[in-house]
C-alpha cells in the first residue's frame, strides 16, 4: 500500500471514535484504494453535500443506532468551498473528532493546481516518483512535464517523429486514459511548432478517444488507397512494428472497421485484418481471436471498477458477435460459450460483493461511477461549460451489448452522430423502481425509502435536484413514458420558452424485454428492427435542433436466465422480481434463502435500513424450473453495467 493512504489510514483505527469529521477539499477519500480501505476498516463515508439529505441518513443510520445503545463508525467528508468543519452544524462540531487532509501536504514541492487536476489514481505513481526527488520545489512548468513523464509515459521533448506521438496516444487510448485538459494544452504546446505534425488535428486525437479513433479510421482508408496508388497522403506510419501491435487490437475488439478493397494482391498479412473479405468468415475470425483474448483477461477481485468498465464494453461486443453468428458458431462453442458466461458473471458477482459499497463515494468529476452520480455530473458540465440546456435520455432496460446495436445503426446511416462513451453502475437490486429513480433523484435509494417501489415520484426528485442546482422549476420538466419522437407529452415540454433540463424516459426496449421469449438472440433481433424504423434517431435529431446537450443512458441492463422454481413465500415478499425478491425482515429472507441453495444474499448497499434482498443465482431467474426468462433485478454484468453516452453531432 502506497505510503499516502498509510498516512491518512493511520488515523482509521477501529474503536478511535464513533464520529470522525474529514475536510478533504481535494477528494484524497474519494480514491478507489482509501475509500475500501477505510470500509475494511469499519468506518462509513458519508458525504456532507445536502444538509437535509446527510442529516436523513445521519439521524436514521446512525444516531438511531447509538441511542440503542449500538456501536458503529461514521466518516463525515466536507466538501462545501469553505472547506471547513467549522461550518458543519453545532452538535456534529461538537462531538465529531476533526481531521484535515489535503494534497498540498503530501506533495509540496509539487504544483497543487497540477496534481490536484489529476484522477486520484495517478496518485500512486505521482508519490513513487516524488520519493525520488531530491530536488527544489517544481514550477507549473516542471510539474506539468513531472506527471505527463510519470503517470502518462510521456516525455515532450522526445516526440520527434509521427511513430513517437502515435506510440504515446496509441498506448494511452487503448487503455482508455484520460489526460486532463491541462496537460493536453501544455502538450499541444510543446508540439506545436514541429512540422511533423502541421495538418495533424492535435487537439482532438490528443484529448478524445473517440477523435482519435476516427483519425485513424480515416488515414486507414488513405493507407489502403496509397497500396494501389503510391505514396498517397497518408500520415499514419502503419507499417512500423510498433504501431501494427496496437492497430491489430482496435480492430479485433470493434474499435476501427474494415474497409472493402477489391484486390488485396500484394496487401501485407498484418493490413488483411483490416480489409472486408468474406463478412462471415471475418466476423467468426474476429469472435474466435476476441474470445481469446478476453478469456485471458477476466479481472480478479482486485480489480479496479475500471478494470470491470472496460471489461463490460468488451464483453457487450464479444456477445454481440455471439448472437449475430449464431447459426455459424460451431457445436464445441456453443458449449464453451456458457462456460465463458458462467466464468464472468461469477467473477464479477464475486467482485461485486466486495467492493460495490465502495462505488458511491468515488469522484464524478471526469464521468459518472454509478447511476445517481449522472444528474451530478450534467450539473457539472453545464457550469464549467456554460451550456445552455442538457437532456437526459434514459432508455430503461437498455443493456450496453444492445446499445452497441443502436450505435451500429446510427453510424451506417449518419455519420455526423458522436458518441462519447462510458458506463455507469446501476443500483441493485436493479429494478426500475430503484435504479432509476436514483438517477432522478441523484441519490442513493436510501434517500427515497417510502417510494422504493414506484416510479410516481421521478419527477418530484428530478425537480428538486435541479432546484438545489440553482435551475428554477419552470425551467425544468421529465417526460416519461415517451411514445415517439413526435409525442404530445414532448410537444408540450420543448414548447416551454424557459426549459433548460429535460428528463425522457423512454420504456420501448423494457417492453421489448418483458415480452420476450426469445432470450438474448431475440432481444438483439427486436433492438435493431426498432433502430431500423429511425424513431430514436428523429428523437434525437429534435433534440440535437432544439440546442439540447445530450446524454443518454438506461437505469438497468437484462440477462437472459434459467428459472429454479419460485419461492412458496405468501407475502412475505415486498417485491417478487423473477431475479429478485425483496423482503422487510431477515427472517423472512432466509426461510426462502434456504430453500434455493445457489441465491445470493446482497448486503444492504445503499439501501432503507430494512430492506432485505435475496438475488437468484448468477444467471437464474425465480420462476418455473427450466423456463428461460430475459429479465432484470440481479448483479449479472449485463444487468449492471449500463451505457453513459454523451451525444453530439459535427457540422
Amino acid at each position: 500500500m502506497a505510503d499516502w493512504r498509510k498516512n491518512i489510514l493511520k488515523h482509521f483505527k477501529p474503536k478511535i471514535s464513533r464520529l470522525t469529521l474529514v475536510a478533504d477539499p481535494d477528494g484524497l477519500l474519494t480514491e478507489e484504494g482509501m475509500v475500501t480501505a477505510i470500509r475494511d476498516r469499519g468506518f462509513d463515508l458519508i458525504p456532507f453535500d445536502d444538509s437535509i439529505a446527510f442529516r436523513f441518513a445521519y439521524e436514521s443510520q446512525y444516531r438511531s443506532q447509538w441511542d440503542q445503545g449500538l456501536k458503529t463508525d461514521l466518516v463525515v467528508v466536507l466538501r462545501s468551498t469553505e472547506h471547513q468543519l467549522d461550518k458543519l452544524p453545532y452538535d456534529l462540531f461538537k462531538a465529531g473528532r476533526p481531521l484535515t487532509f489535503a494534497i498540498h501536504q503530501l506533495f509540496p514541492k509539487l504544483n497543487y493546481p497540477v496534481i490536484a487536476g489529476l484522477d486520484r489514481e495517478f496518485l500512486d505513481a505521482i508519490e513513487a516518483a516524488y520519493q525520488d526527488h531530491d530536488g527544489s520545489t517544481l514550477t507549473e512548468r516542471e510539474t506539468k512535464e513531472f506527471v505527463l513523464m510519470h503517470c502518462f509515459s510521456i516525455v515532450p521533448k522526445l516526440i520527434k517523429s509521427p511513430v513517437d506521438l502515435l506510440k504515446v496516444l496509441l498506448s494511452i487510448h487503448s487503455r482508455q486514459v484520460r489526460v486532463p485538459d491541462l496537460l493536453v494544452s501544455h502538450l499541444l504546446e510543446s508540439l506545436a511548432h514541429d512540422n511533423h505534425f502541421a495538418t495533424w488535428p492535435l487537439e482532438d486525437i490528443i484529448a478524445n478517444r473517440e477523435g482519435f479513433l476516427r483519425f485513424l479510421q480515416d488515414e486507414w482508408q488513405l493507407y489502403l488507397d496509397a497500396q494501389s496508388n503510391p505514396p498517397g497522403n497518408c500520415r499514419v506510419p502503419f507499417n512500423h512494428e510498433d504501431i501494427r501491435a496496437y492497430i491489430d487490437t482496435f480492430f479485433l475488439d470493434g474499435s476501427l472497421k474494415p474497409l472493402e478493397r477489391e484486390n488485396t494482391d500484394g496487401l501485407p498479412a498484418w493490413a488483411q485484418t483490416g480489409v472486408v473479405h468474406d463478412p462471415k468468415v471475418d466476423a467468426l475470425r474476429r469472435f474466435r481471436g476476441l474470445w481469446e483474448k478476453f478469456a485471458a483477461e477476466i479481472p480478479g477481485e482486485d480489480a479496479s471498477h475500471k478494470d470491470w468498465q472496460q471489461t463490460a464494453q468488451r464483453w457487450a461486443e464479444l456477445v454481440v458477435l455471439r448472437w449475430e453468428l449464431d447459426e455459424s458458431v460451431e457445436a464445441a462453442e456453443r458449449s464453451g460459450w456458457g462456460g465463458l458466461q458462467k466464468s464472468v458473471e461469477e467473477a464479477f458477482g464475486g467482485w461485486m460483493l466486495q467492493r460495490y459499497g465502495s462505488l458511491h463515494n468515488l469522484s464524478y468529476q471526469q464521468h459518472p461511477v454509478m447511476v445517481h452520480h449522472i444528474a451530478r455530473f450534467m450539473a457539472l458540465e453545464r457550469s464549467r461549460n456554460k451550456l445552455p440546456k442538457v437532456a437526459l435520455v434514459v432508455l430503461d432496460g437498455l443493456a450496453y451489448d444492445q446499445w452497441l446495436l443502436l450505435k451500429k445503426h446510427f453510424e451506417t446511416t449518419d455519420a455526423a452522430w458522436r458518441f462519447q462513451e462510458s458506463t455507469a453502475f446501476a443500483w441493485v437490486p436493479t429494478l426500475t423502481s430503484v435504479t432509476r429513480q436514483s438517477i432522478f433523484a441523484g441519490d442513493p435509494p436510501l434517500y427515497f425509502a417510502e417510494s422504493l417501489a414506484t416510479t410516481s415520484k421521478e419527477k418530484s426528485h428530478w425537480l428538486k435536484f435541479w432546484e438545489n442546482e440553482g435551475v428554477p422549476k419552470l425551467a425544468v420538466d421529465l417526460v416519461t413514458n415517451l411514445d415517439g419522437p413526435n409525442d404530445p407529452k414532448l410537444d408540450v415540454a420543448l414548447g416551454n420558452a424557459r426549459l433548460s433540463v429535460l428528463g425522457v424516459v423512454w420504456n420501448k426496449v423494457d417492453n421489448i424485454m418483458h415480452g420476450m421469449q426469445m432470450q438474448t438472440a431475440g432481444m438483439h433481433n427486436q433492438v435493431r428492427l426498432w433502430a431500423s424504423q429511425g424513431h430514436l434517431q428523429q428523437f434525437l435529431m429534435r433534440l440535437h435542433d432544439e440546442g439540447f446537450q445530450i446524454y443518454l443512458t438506461a437505469d438497468h441492463g437484462n440477462i437472459s436466465a434459467t428459472g429454479v422454481g419460485n419461492p412458496k413465500e405468501g407475502v412475505l415478499a415486498e417485491t417478487r422480481g423473477k431475479r429478485v425478491r425483496v423482503y422487510d425482515r431477515t427472517e423472512f429472507l432466509e426461510e426462502v434463502a434456504g430453500n434455493f441453495p445457489m441465491s445470493i444474499r446482497w448486503p444492504n448497499q445503499g439501501l432503507p435500513p430494512d430492506k432485505h434482498v435475496l438475488l437468484a443465482g448468477y444467471l437464474e431467474a425465480f420462476t418455473d424450473v427450466g423456463d428461460e426468462v430475459v429479465s432484470h433485478g440481479g448483479i449479472a454484468l449485463e444487468e449492471v453495467m449500463v451505457p453513459f453516452v454523451t451525444i453530439t453531432r459535427e457540422g
